[in-house]
């Protein structure tokens, strides 16, 4: 065609090749016969972004009938980084992966998407107990008070965090602040050991913001 390929592209295609083994988005296909099929279809659309996949969901959750939806790379007119676009809109949360819920709320950066997954898919798991807490934030400048407040048991941020989702990591324990548009602010907890965990759980929420009770 004449076109070069977006560098961020040309990246997952030198890390991921044909294949994804388990870094799937919503039951992504990201194989090469799939694109060429999609498009060869009249479905397909050249004048948009480039799809580097067919996303699979059912519609309001019913897993015997699928749509498919391109797996676009969009360019941001205004920090010119590549995103992902694919996911079913933010009224439809049930529609998609727990695992990547927030990436419906905006658009991933390629290398944000794939970290996400990468971290969900390969260190969460390293853990054997978990927790999930909540508390109240209602600006970035709260939700940056519980990094400060994490931080304080001696987690370091990933630099990989964006101002979405928040990683946090040390030897025996990980943690990820994940805020939600009009709910409390999520935060996920794993560690090697039961007891340290729930000790570590009950200092965070003496500290973290309550969690407001609804009228």
């Amino acid at each position: 065609m004449g076109q070069p390929l977006p560098v961020p592209y040309v990246d997952f295609l030198r890390v991921m090749g044909r294949r994804m083994s388990g870094l799937s988005f919503q039951d992504g296909d990201f194989r090469i016969e799939t694109l060429i099929r999609y498009y060869s279809s009249e479905e397909s659309d050249r004048d948009r972004p480039p799809a580097i996949g067919i996303s699979r969901y059912g519609p309001y959750g019913n897993s015997r009938e699928t749509y498919e939806r391109p797996i676009e790379m969009d360019q941001d007119e205004d920090s010119g980084e590549f995103v992902l676009a694919a996911y079913p809109p933010a009224e439809r949360p049930h529609e998609f992966p727990e695992s990547i819920r927030v990436f419906d709320l905006v658009d991933p950066t390629l290398y944000e998407a794939l970290f996400a997954k990468a971290y969900l898919q390969y260190r969460w798991p390293q853990f054997k107990y978990q927790r999930t807490l909540f508390f109240e934030a209602h600006s970035p400048e709260e939700i940056a008070k519980g990094s400060a407040i994490l931080e304080g048991f001696g987690f370091e941020r990933h630099p990989e965090s964006t101002v979405v989702v928040r990683y946090f990591d040390r030897q025996d324990a990980t943690a990820i602040i994940s805020p939600n548009p009009g709910e409390p602010v999520r935060l996920s907890l794993a560690a090697h050991d039961a007891m340290q965990l729930h000790h570590l759980a009950d200092e965070l929420s003496r500290r973290l913001p309550p969690v407001r009770a609804s009228k």
